[in-house]
């Protein structure tokens, strides 16, 4: 292995023989990694915590076993020289893919703990995940949580969260996402609603009724293959006063199946147009590429997409 002279800078290799052999770990490589991206031997300095010196000295010892220049050097500035870009096109995912090996075994090891902050709607945070942050907490007891439910979009950043739960289309393209489940959707209404409206038999009969919606943009709904829009005579900003609101009587709405299904069972609601195929919303974890290096979060993470079904029981009722 390559030992550190007093100065700081890694010497050579020695073989058993005791003279001097090329090395071959990957620390010269990063600092040459390092040099480019920075820019300059002291700002890559800055950012490795190493003298400068220590670095100049690395990278003369990594140009001698090259057998060729990688950087121009001034008083102003570095630049590449050819042989130099083309060298550290090919090494630099090299050093990335070594450097989150790295990571990822540390991260392995090390024991979650610390805070998260988290936002899901709320009804599928109540049903979906809160149940699995309660057995989370229970196995790691250093980890602290910060549960925000409800159904208004937040931005992940300027919101300060760690980790975004969100139902249907994704827009932050700039995030990490991962699917975690495929919620079905049923369209309900009252018995009392039904016998006052009748019951539609097809999808284009479903304008004639009035709806209960979470916004005012969302009345175009996808049934069967059609497009049929409703007209909405409540807006509620949360699916689980949509759902309520249905029950009541005041329209049909649009829901997710876990959240009504001990009202179908109960007969408080009726599934209409059961044999006509409805979109599957899809529910998502979302979070930053810095957040992604939390071993809490990633051990949550681990857990969240485990294969398992909503608790029902957990449904707002």
């Amino acid at each position: 292995m390559p030992t550190t002279a007093p100065d700081g800078a890694l010497e050579r290799p020695r073989s058993r023989s005791g003279t001097l052999r090329e090395p071959d770990d990957l620390s010269g490589l990063s600092m040459f990694v390092r040099i480019v991206e920075e820019g300059s031997l002291s700002a890559a300095g800055r950012a490795l915590g190493l003298p400068k010196a220590t670095l100049s000295r690395n990278l003369a010892l990594l140009e001698k076993r090259l057998g060729a220049p990688l950087l121009i050097r001034s008083t102003r500035a570095l630049s590449l020289t050819d042989t130099g870009r083309r060298f550290f096109d090919k090494v630099q995912p090299i050093v990335r893919e070594a450097q989150q090996a790295t990571a990822d075994v540390k991260i392995l090891h090390a024991a979650p703990s610390g805070l998260l902050r988290i936002t899901a709607p709320v009804a599928y945070g109540q049903a979906a995940i809160a149940p699995r942050l309660l057995s989370f907490m229970g196995r790691y007891p250093a980890v602290r949580i910060d549960l925000h439910l409800h159904d208004g979009r937040v931005n992940l950043v300027n919101g300060g969260y760690d980790l975004a739960i969100r139902m249907g289309a994704i827009e932050d393209s700039e995030l990490i996402s991962h699917k975690l489940a495929d919620v079905t959707m049923v369209i309900v209404a009252s018995p009392t609603w039904l016998e006052q409206h009748g019951m539609p038999q097809r999808p284009a009969e479903l304008a004639q009724h009035d709806a209960v919606v979470t916004r005012p943009d969302i009345v175009q709904w996808r049934v069967g293959g059609e497009t049929v829009r409703v007209p909405w005579r409540m807006s509620t900003g949360n699916m689980i006063v949509t759902r309520d609101a249905a029950r009541a009587g005041l329209g049909i709405a649009f829901v997710p199946e876990f959240l009504v299904l001990r009202d179908l069972e109960r007969g408080t609601l009726v599934r209409l147009l059961p044999d006509v195929e409805l979109p599957v919303i899809q529910a998502t974890a979302l979070y930053t590429r810095a957040a992604s290096q939390s071993v809490a979060l990633r051990a949550l993470l681990d857990d969240l997409l485990a294969s398992r079904p909503i608790e029902v029981d957990a449904a707002p009722s």
